[in-house]
């Protein structure tokens, strides 16, 4: 192992979110989908906020499949960071709830590298315990349907058929 790459070793890949969370110059919407993303897998929770991010930009561009999207996120088995991450934010401001999840990417993105990057030398790096005791959901089981209804705050988002009948 080269000397350069001894800053790798116990590296705390959760660092910079818990920099985030308690940095109160960041909006509250970023800071609590860091915290609520401390000692989850690098490279699960990099996937996990791509898809519920990618979900947010098509219902906030418009796009039908938005919805259906976000209903099967929250409706499949499997832990409940991404409810979690969701039902953080759920009926904020679209704009600021899709721009929160996408500082949360890049935020995954850089800690999932780190990650890598150190493993692929055979270091090995630090983060938190994982948060969730079990991989399946927690509570009742819930059923979504890509025909919920999003709040009045959305409507500048969604084409006419997405919206509420009067």
């Amino acid at each position: 192992m080269a000397l350069q790459d001894l800053w790798l070793e116990g590296i705390d890949v959760d660092a910079a979110l818990y920099d985030i969370r308690d940095d109160d110059t960041q909006a509250w919407e970023v800071r609590a989908l860091a915290g609520a993303s401390i000692g989850i897998d690098p490279i699960a929770g990099l996937r996990a906020v791509i898809e519920l991010s990618t979900a947010m930009e098509r219902i906030v561009r418009g796009e039908n499949d938005g919805k259906a999207q976000l209903a099967s996120i929250l409706g499949r088995a499997g832990d409940d960071y991404q409810r979690c991450l969701w039902y953080t934010v759920a009926g904020r401001d679209p704009l600021a709830v899709a721009t929160s999840f996408g500082e949360l990417e890049k935020l995954m993105a850089a800690r999932a590298m780190l990650w890598v990057e150190a493993d692929d030398r055979g270091l090995t790096p630090a983060k938190a315990d994982n948060p969730y005791w079990t991989t399946r959901p927690e509570g009742p089981p819930a059923t979504f349907s890509d025909h919920f209804e999003l709040g009045e705050h959305w409507t500048p988002f969604l084409p006419s058929e997405l919206l509420p009948e009067d």
